[in-house]
């Protein structure tokens, strides 16, 4: 076989063995309060767009695959929080997780949530639990990940609310699944931080407003005895790792 065409079949193969970015765009509507008690009831969410988690990609035959037990995500915000709502169907939920602050994915099952602006390395990895727990990690770029640093937990006034349709950790039973609602105080997304003692961004470098570039990502991990090993999915579809913020969704917050 000559070089070129040798050439040739390997640059198609590289093409195909890596799945390419997909970044969509979407717009998240503003209400003007919503009431963290009730909000999984709010009647906004009946127009807000859902989202399909699907498969965390690491192999070929991952993308486009939907996981056995399906996730849904939506997105609102108000003048003091961005709020996510997740609709997920769980045959046994479950958890370890004991108190606010820890490695949840470790522990059970698990509401991730990235959000970064789009023209800085800075973000959050946010944890939401079935029994209403939460973490948030800050990382100055995806590059400290792993540090200490970036895994100090500090409380900054995140809400958790859970609907279980079923029983928490009652193996012995089969669950429907389960639904919860985050809210993000838009404070925390807006204030100076520091890594180390030493400021990384000055307050309001860039806002979450309407009119600036933010990305997000909702991920799951799902655990649980009617399930052959751990369904990892995501919106949007990742390759090779929730922390791949190349795929992340953009945003804009309506006015």
């Amino acid at each position: 076989m000559k070089k070129s065409l040798l050439l040739a079949v390997f640059a198609a193969f590289s093409l195909a063995a890596a799945p390419a970015t997909f970044r969509p765009y979407h717009k998240i509507a503003k209400v003007k309060w919503l009431a963290l008690d009730t909000g999984i009831d709010h009647p906004a969410w009946k127009s807000a767009p859902s989202y399909r988690l699907m498969k965390l990609v690491y192999t070929i035959p991952d993308i486009n695959r939907k996981p056995l037990e399906a996730g849904f995500v939506q997105y609102l915000y108000d003048d003091k929080y961005l709020y996510i709502r997740a609709d997920f169907t769980d045959s046994d939920i479950m958890t370890n997780a004991a108190k606010d602050g820890g490695h949840f994915y470790k522990q059970g099952d698990l509401l991730e949530i990235f959000i970064k602006p789009g023209n800085a390395n800075y973000y959050w990895e946010i944890y939401a639990t079935p029994n209403d727990l939460q973490t948030r990690f800050h990382f100055g770029s995806r590059s400290t990940v792993g540090l200490p640093s970036g895994f100090a937990h500090k409380d900054v006034g995140i809400k958790i609310v859970s609907r279980l349709n079923g029983t928490l950790n009652n193996p012995m039973d089969r669950d429907k699944g389960y639904i919860l609602l985050v809210a993000i105080p838009i404070a925390e997304l807006n204030r100076p931080h520091a890594v180390d003692g030493v400021a990384e961004y000055p307050a309001g470098t860039v806002p979450f407003a309407p009119g600036n570039d933010w990305r997000i990502q909702s991920a799951r991990y799902n655990y649980g005895r009617y399930l052959r090993e751990t369904e990892l999915s995501c919106y949007p579809q990742a390759y090779g790792g929730y922390h791949s913020t190349e795929y992340y969704a953009q945003i804009e917050l309506e006015k």
